[in-house]
């Protein structure tokens, strides 16, 4: 096992232990963003479900070398696109939320540690390629689940069509 840089540690341990304030800080921000329409249909536990778990893989694979994290990351991802294809979001303001949380953890951390600028940075490409990953995931999850739907409307049609024409 190779050694984590002290900075890398440092920053998992920091979303670790202030995961809820991250989250929250990112409820507060996807709520305000008036370009997000579809978290109207999500009350804050369906929003926000995935989140506290998203950071402790996040937190967890910066203080590891462990790949394990990237298999829960990318289900927890799953699981989130799915359900922001049942809110009837669209892909543009599931994308915003990740920014939003992008930018909750950039905050946290600047706030938290005191880095010189290539640590700082370094650190920040990590959970970029974190969040890289879980974007990805995360949009598989929405179009299957806007595939899926498509799809359940697409009979609902058909039966409706036959129904009416057998009168």
């Amino acid at each position: 096992m190779s050694a984590i840089p002290q900075p890398r540690r440092q920053a998992g341990e920091a979303i670790a232990q202030h995961a809820a304030a991250i989250a929250d800080a990112w409820r507060d921000a996807v709520r305000a963003d008036q370009e997000i329409a579809g978290d109207r249909n999500l009350p804050d536990l369906l929003l926000t479900n995935q989140i506290p778990g998203l950071l402790a893989d996040i937190a967890a694979s910066l203080s590891s070398d462990d790949a394990a994290h990237s298999i829960g990351r990318r289900r927890r991802a799953l699981r989130f696109g799915k359900l922001r294809g049942l809110a009837h979001y669209d892909a543009a303001e599931l994308y915003r939320e990740f920014k939003h949380l992008r930018h909750a953890i950039w905050r946290l951390l600047r706030k938290e540690l005191e880095w010189h600028r290539g640590d700082a940075f370094d650190v920040m490409l990590d959970i970029d390629g974190y969040l890289d990953e879980v974007i990805g995931a995360s949009l598989r999850g929405f179009f299957e689940q806007a595939d899926r739907m498509s799809g359940e409307e697409k009979a609902r049609r058909s039966n409706e069509l036959a129904r009416e024409s057998e009168r």
